[in-house]
């Protein structure tokens, strides 16, 4: 029992004292500085990943250029590919043609 009423006396001390410490401008102004650099912290973190957020932004406008730019290099180049095949198809006709018309003769 003597130990209960010790831990309730010690208690109501630092009750007291932080109470009083609380009330203290001292410790006032030392939170009140604490809070205003959490707060400059704050700024700057948010500016800084502001920053990260359009330079990501930047780097996915320029990735979607370079992708349409490469699907249009590569469909002019299928095409050229498909009219150098129609081309040589041609040619091979043409060719044929020649050969049939010189053995009828």
């Amino acid at each position: 029992m003597n130990k209960k009423l010790l831990n309730i006396g010690l208690g109501v001390i630092a009750g007291v004292v932080g109470g009083k410490v609380l009330q203290s401008k001292t410790v006032k102004n030392l939170a009140v500085s604490t809070v205003a650099e959490g707060l400059k912290v704050k700024e700057g973190l948010d500016k800084t990943v502001e920053n990260i957020k359009l330079s990501t932004e930047d780097l996915v406008a320029e990735a979607k250029v370079k992708k349409e730019e490469d699907e249009k290099a590569e469909a002019e180049r299928k095409a050229k590919v498909d009219i150098e095949e129609v081309a040589k198809e041609d040619v091979e006709e043409v060719e044929v043609v020649e050969v049939e018309e010189t053995e009828e003769k």
